[in-house]
């Protein structure tokens, strides 16, 4: 009765590796919930409470992103071990743990100026361990899945599932640090419920199968040729040049937004939760939508146009001041409808890119690195663009720094998107083969 119920709750999860299957999608439902609940406005606000200036907040806040520069040496452990799973485990719970202790440090530390510069640490270094453990874990799920089409309809299935799960905790959270006023003991609630969630995640991931991994015999010394593979690859090479030039063009002014709606906009945690859930409904729904899309129109199809939805987003900010709060009902359902199909159809995209007997954590170590390497300078040249910009008000620009910054990641991201998906090439037509090799 049990194997029946499985089966009819999770019937895109067969083979040999069912069980590990239907356990990833638990692991996806924990840890996302985990790791909303201990970055973005969570972690700005925490960080906002430990009066944090506002450059610190946003390198801090995009650091998830940026520490996966470190993924790119990941190859060089990963590619040499038959069995990864001891050391992804370890990783998972050293970076969950460093991460979600940074809440007990006002209460072991008195020093402000030490107890900002620990956390700083804790957080950086937490997160280049999570960089590192992305790309393993990564490889280690898709090779529990068969390269067919149930492979893309999975992950589809496994966001869906753990979108729900982020959405719940996010909102709830928001309501808990309202109650407690914002206070560091609704902060101590927050990611001690986060760490009880990375705890379980880890007993999930230690009752997995781990598939024998193939060492290459040119993977037990460092060879130019292989570690270059990927950039000799020439859809892979165009893919990764998008990619840096999108993100970068997001996080000028993305690696702020928590930032800006805590400390500028003035909104409260229960509203901000509330807006993130709309988004997180938008992408529950999105997801499912844009499976569909996907198997009807192509990869590319969904890839430039959830893009488009991505970047609009900044758009909207960019005219988000105090007196026009209500632009706040069109953001989360541009993002939530651009990520619920970026997020999944990148995925899809490069793994199809990828050939089964290549080094695939060297392609997903190089696909890290481009999205660390875009996001740490982002932030970095957003903060010099919006300390040059004067600043002035009028009927449209209340902070003008931030605004004009928003609008600027829109025009770049844009041009990214327009130059990769519609100048050469037809969204209808392109790469209907690809989607359909899947």
């Amino acid at each position: 009765m049990r194997g029946l119920r499985n089966r009819v709750v999770f019937p895109l999860c067969q083979g040999e590796h069912r069980k590990s299957q239907i356990l990833f999608i638990f692991d996806g439902i924990l840890i996302n919930a985990a790791v909303t609940i201990s970055t973005g406005f969570f972690l700005s606000g925490y960080l906002v409470t430990l009066n944090a200036n506002d450059f610190v907040v946003g390198i801090l806040n995009s650091s998830p992103t940026w520490s996966l520069l470190i993924s790119i040496f990941s190859f060089l452990v990963y590619e040499k071990m038959e069995y990864r799973k001891p050391l992804l485990i370890t990783m998972n719970i050293i970076s969950r743990l460093l991460k979600c202790s940074i809440a007990y440090l006002p209460f072991l530390v008195k020093n402000s100026s030490v107890l900002l510069h620990l956390t700083a640490l804790m957080i950086i270094v937490s997160n280049l361990i999570w960089g590192f453990y992305g790309v393993g874990v990564t490889v280690w799920m898709i090779n529990l899945l068969p390269n067919d089409h149930t492979k893309s309809r999975y992950i589809y299935l496994r966001m869906f599932c753990l979108r729900i799960s982020f959405t719940i905790f996010s909102l709830v959270m928001g309501f808990v640090l309202d109650y407690f006023n914002k206070s560091l003991k609704g902060f101590v609630i927050v990611f001690s419920v986060s760490l009880i969630l990375s705890i379980a995640d880890a007993v999930v991931l230690m009752n997995a199968h781990e598939p024998k991994n193939k060492v290459h015999k040119a993977a037990r010394k460092f060879e130019m040729d292989w570690f270059l593979e990927p950039l000799k690859a020439k859809e892979y090479r165009h893919f990764l040049i998008f990619i840096f030039a999108f993100y970068f063009s997001l996080s000028l002014s993305s690696s702020f937004t928590s930032l800006y709606q805590i400390k500028y906009l003035e909104l409260n945690y229960s509203l901000i939760s509330v807006i993130y859930t709309v988004q997180y409904i938008t992408m529950i729904i999105g997801t499912q939508l844009w499976s569909r899309i996907e198997s009807k129109k192509g990869i590319y199809f969904v890839l430039g146009v959830s893009a488009l939805f991505l970047s609009t987003e900044f758009l909207i900010y960019g005219f988000m001041t105090q007196r026009t709060l209500f632009l706040l009902l069109f953001t989360p359902l541009t993002a939530g409808i651009g990520n619920s199909g970026f997020n999944v159809v990148t995925v899809n995209y490069r793994y199809s890119l990828i050939p089964e007997d290549g080094y695939k954590t060297i392609y997903e170590g190089w696909y890290g690195a481009t999205m660390g390497l875009s996001s740490l300078l982002g932030p970095t040249v957003g903060s010099l663009i919006r300390n040059l910009i004067p600043s002035f008000t009028n009927s449209v620009f209340q902070y003008s720094g931030f605004q004009i910054v928003y609008l600027v990641s829109f025009i770049l991201a844009s041009l990214a998107v327009y130059q990769k998906f519609f100048r050469t090439h037809s969204l209808s037509e392109d790469f209907q083969m690809s989607s359909s090799s899947n």
